[in-house]
């Protein structure tokens, strides 16, 4: 897996690359969780269910990562970890991301990162890995 960020005024690109879709969502929680800022001592927090669906699969990765975005806003958590992630599209071209995840304390909020943005999208499949690029307002 790989991810690569391009900073931009207001704006930062990122680039992840993986094996499969669960990959590269996995990935995008990471970096948000990463961005976050300082992360306390405390112990994980407990296990949560989370899903999100959304017209399609790139639109997916968009709202996921918002998702991601407003709930460690509201609970001061960064999660960086993920179990039991399935990405599920389905015949009419919606899609759903089902995953446990926990995170720890964030003790300084420092996060630049705003939304995630469907300007410049990109979500495919190239030669047998998933790669993605994603616009944050910054």
């Amino acid at each position: 897996m790989t991810v690569n960020a391009l900073d931009h005024v207001g704006e930062w690109k990122v680039t992840i690359s993986g094996h499969t879709l669960e990959d590269v969502f996995v990935a995008m929680a990471r970096i948000i969780a990463n961005a976050a800022g300082r992360i306390g001592d405390e112990e994980p927090s407990a296990w949560e269910s989370i899903e999100v669906t959304a017209r399609d699969v790139p639109t997916l990765l968009v709202d996921w990562a918002n998702e991601l975005l407003g709930r460690s806003e509201v609970t001061g958590l960064a999660y960086s970890e993920l179990r039991s992630a399935l990405v599920r599209p389905a015949a009419d071209g919606s899609a759903r991301v089902t995953a446990q995840l926990r995170g720890r304390r964030v003790s300084q909020w420092t996060s630049p990162l705003k939304a995630a943005t469907y300007h410049a999208l990109s979500l495919e499949n190239v030669g047998g890995e998933w790669r993605a690029e994603v616009l944050f307002d910054v």
